[in-house]
């Protein structure tokens, strides 16, 4: 891949609000994630965990927990859910001693998710990071593990929405060379 075609995907991604009734198959889902674990961490501390749903039970429940409030309404008709659990890092020693256990796990977080999405546009599936979630409800749906908490799902399904231009701050306001 050159720079103008991952320019071309970058360019395809956007958060989707409008999914179709075609199902994912799971193994393009398989693959999005052994993907997207591929993304770097602080000292490879991999601080997360991430939960595929596609229980169609689960699913109601994880898209009650996004949809809290009535917000985020399109969550019902998504396909699957990448819900990003965060986990304590186990960093080097001196990293450790000098940033503490979680200074880095939000910038992983967030590198995780990237790939995620843009592994999925890669397959042609559609996204939308939800941030909006009520905990309570989230964790009773997912049971998480000890020290797993969650602030991000991924809403995954095929787009039945028309690609939107992006639009940007000009460059000057985001960016400088020195």
């Amino acid at each position: 891949m050159n720079l103008n075609e991952f320019k071309s995907l970058v360019l395809s991604r956007q958060s989707c609000r409008s999914f179709s009734d075609k199902e994912i198959d799971v193994n393009d889902l398989k693959e999005i994630l052994s993907t997207a674990l591929l993304a770097p961490s602080a000292c490879n501390s991999q601080p997360w965990k991430v939960y595929c749903v596609t229980d169609r039970e689960k699913m109601k429940k994880v898209a009650q927990s996004v949809s809290d409030g009535g917000v985020n309404s399109f969550a019902n008709s998504a396909k699957a859910f990448f819900v990003v659990a965060e986990k304590t890092a186990s960093l080097k020693k001196g990293a450790e001693e000098k940033f503490g256990r979680n200074h880095f796990v939000k910038y992983d977080i967030g590198e995780l998710i990237a790939y995620i999405t843009l592994a999925a546009k890669a397959k042609g599936i559609d996204t939308c990071i939800i941030g909006w979630i009520n905990a309570e409800k989230l964790n009773a749906a997912m049971n998480f593990g000890d020290g797993e908490s969650c602030n991000i799902v991924i809403a995954a399904g095929y787009g039945d929405c028309p690609l939107r231009e992006k639009v940007r701050k000009p460059s000057g306001e985001t960016s400088q060379f020195i």
